[in-house]
């Protein structure tokens, strides 16, 4: 037995083929169609379709994206999204990649330490985060610090990895990438570029305070 709901969307399109003369009319008029995405008061998306549906709408916030906007989450998962709403005007929405909760870091030993919060002229080490790379540069004078030991063996504070956070501005509690950088690689090579899967200027970068001084530059392009 055909449902009712099945019954008026069969309706829905007939009365579209008429109205936009036929079936290719129809869907060149559904292309130029805004999304509807329905999301909860923490921007989690619940649905998205083309289609208007007022039981959504009752239950949950209401957003619209062109195709290109929008084209983000076709056939993706939308756990990786969230819609942000702007805090100045609510009816301006936003589709971000959704933060996760950074790891907790065992206070009483280190700390996480915001290095374009606290940059210095003098340094250890340079982080330069652009719009497609993160870079990390050993300074000289941090080099010479381990002429005499093999660099397979290098450590700093008991650890071979240097960890990066990108998150949240100010706040280390929501990330958006995490990089690790090898200590080996990085004097070996005196600079370790990371390429990003997107444009993190404006976010924080976060690390643990291995090193004495920290610089950093974010770059135009």
């Amino acid at each position: 037995m055909v449902s009712d709901a099945a019954l008026a969307r069969k309706q829905r399109f007939m009365d579209a083929k008429k109205e936009h003369g036929g079936s290719t009319g129809v869907i060149n008029h559904i292309k130029t169609l805004k999304w509807n995405v329905w999301h909860d008061e923490d921007g989690s998306i619940i649905s998205i379709s083309k289609e208007d549906n007022l039981a959504l709408s009752e239950r949950y916030t209401l957003a619209q994206f062109d195709n290109e906007q929008a084209d983000i989450l076709i056939e993706k998962n939308w756990n990786l999204y969230r819609i942000r709403t702007d805090k100045i005007n609510k009816h301006v929405k936003y589709i971000e990649v959704r933060p996760v909760e950074i790891e907790k870091v065992d206070s009483e030993q280190f700390f996480l330490y915001s290095v374009d919060q606290n940059s210095k002229r003098i340094h250890d080490i340079k982080v330069s985060l652009s719009s497609k790379a993160l870079t990390v540069t050993a300074h000289k004078t941090l080099i010479a610090k381990y002429k005499d030991t093999s660099l397979e063996d290098a450590i700093i504070q008991g650890r071979k990895y240097v960890p990066m956070y990108i998150t949240t501005p100010s706040d280390p509690s929501f990330l958006f990438k995490s990089i690790t950088i090898s200590l080996e690689e990085l004097l070996n090579k005196k600079k370790v570029v990371v390429d990003l899967d997107d444009d993190y200027r404006g976010c924080s970068v976060f690390t643990l305070k291995l090193f004495d001084n920290y610089n950093f530059v974010e770059e135009k392009k």
